[in-house]
């Protein structure tokens, strides 16, 4: 039995970063960029106006007070996508519209707000200083520079950057297709109607779901029955996608096949368990450079270890460098006891308080098949493997299921 540390860094040692595919701009959010993306062209592409208003050569504005006005005459208008036209004379001002193109002949722009108009002469009372509200040619971005790095997880803003080069393609890395698996003559998939002593397969649908969560592609293989030809035909299925998730099969029981049926097909199996609370019987193994994940079946050790170890697998693979969810130090407000030996991962809610403070609690009964509690977590309490107890008012790390819950503020 190896330790979670020890179980993280094997997994994510074996896990390789799949290659690339070209997809249309619009489908690229938060997919990782497979290559540095350089400038096309600069932005803005020209001077260009930032305000509504006059464009004119801030020469021409030298003296102008309220007891001597500057009149400029104002020969034509230029709004945004007209090309500039002809020089501007220094004794003429141009009407311009934000993001119009400055023509050549002026220097600066006067906000029309600051100006009064009288049959389209241009008086001014205060001088104007050069470069005023110009946005100058290149001043975003500059042809050929590094705009995004590879390895970037794409977020709308940066579609917007990459739209403003003119592309309209992006080479990104390819997102795993991950097979789940579910193993055991006890549990039933919906539809299906359970005898007394069969359960449904809430676990497939929860990894699914986890499985899109996360952004790789999730694919459903059913239930593999307990019988070792039967369990050897569907992980050698599932070993056709990228990764194979199966829940349930990896304890000590007379039924427990997986371990015998992964010699037999090949897998080369890196540990077997872990020393944690939920989900001691934790398996992960290669073959053919594929991973396997064997989750155990109680749904919350389920649900889990694939937080902790499968989770980051998959995100790696997509190319992303910030593998782990984020974790918090917070205020328990309950003692927790526990056996020393194993890392504890306790169920719980955390909750920013208005003192601006993160406090967490348990939510209730610990169980591995309480799924409910892990229903109403928002986030996991981390007793490391030596203590024996959390005391309440002590501060403890936290790992968030869902960060923008757990930070707001409470308005009770």
């Amino acid at each position: 039995m190896i330790r979670v540390a020890q179980a993280r860094t094997l997994i994510l040692e074996s896990i390789t970063v799949l290659g690339a595919e070209v997809l249309a701009l619009d489908d690229c959010l938060h997919r990782v960029l497979a290559e540095p993306l350089c400038a096309r062209r600069d932005v803005p592409p020209r001077d260009n106006s930032a305000m509504d208003g006059f464009a004119l050569t801030a020469e021409a504005t030298e003296g102008a007070c309220d007891s001597s006005p500057v009149t400029l005459p104002i020969t034509r208008t230029i709004r945004a996508g007209d090309r500039p036209g002809p020089p501007v004379a220094m004794d003429e001002a141009v009407r311009i519209m934000t993001g119009a193109p400055v023509p050549a002949g002026v220097d600066a722009v006067v906000p029309v707000e600051d100006t009064y108009v009288e049959a389209e002469n241009l008086h001014l009372t205060s001088p104007v200083k050069r470069g005023a509200n110009i946005r100058r040619a290149g001043e975003d971005i500059t042809c050929e520079e590094e705009i995004l790095p590879a390895g970037r997880s794409l977020r709308p803003a940066d579609l917007g950057l990459v739209a403003s080069q003119g592309i309209a393609q992006l080479k990104v890395h390819r997102r795993p297709e991950v097979a789940i698996l579910a193993t055991g003559d006890e549990v039933v998939s919906l539809g299906e109607v359970p005898h007394e002593a069969q359960i449904f397969s809430s676990n497939s649908h929860a990894l699914i779901a986890l499985v899109r969560e996360c952004g790789a592609i999730p694919r459903q293989l059913g239930i593999a029955r307990d019988d070792p030809g039967h369990l050897a035909a569907m992980i050698e299925e599932g070993l056709q996608s990228d990764v194979l998730v199966t829940t349930g099969g990896i304890s000590m029981g007379d039924y427990d096949y997986l371990k015998d049926v992964f010699g037999r097909v090949g897998v080369e199996v890196l540990f077997w368990k872990v020393a944690q609370k939920p989900g001691k019987p934790m398996t992960f193994g290669i073959r053919e450079g594929k991973p396997i994940f064997a989750l155990p079946g109680n749904p919350v050790s389920a649900t889990l270890s694939f937080e902790l170890y499968v989770r980051p697998a998959l995100r790696k693979m997509m190319g992303h460098t910030r593998l782990f969810r984020p974790t918090v130090r917070a205020v328990l407000e309950e003692e927790i006891r526990k056996k020393p030996g194993r890392r504890n991962f306790i169920r719980g809610v955390v909750q920013r308080k208005k003192d601006g403070i993160l406090y967490a609690s348990t939510t209730g009964e610990q169980g591995s098949g309480i799924l409910r509690s892990m229903s109403a977590a928002n986030g996991i309490i981390i007793l490391p493997e030596e203590a024996e107890k959390a005391e309440a008012g002590q501060r403890v790390e936290v790992y968030l299921l869902d960060s923008e819950e757990a930070l707001s503020a409470d308005d009770d």
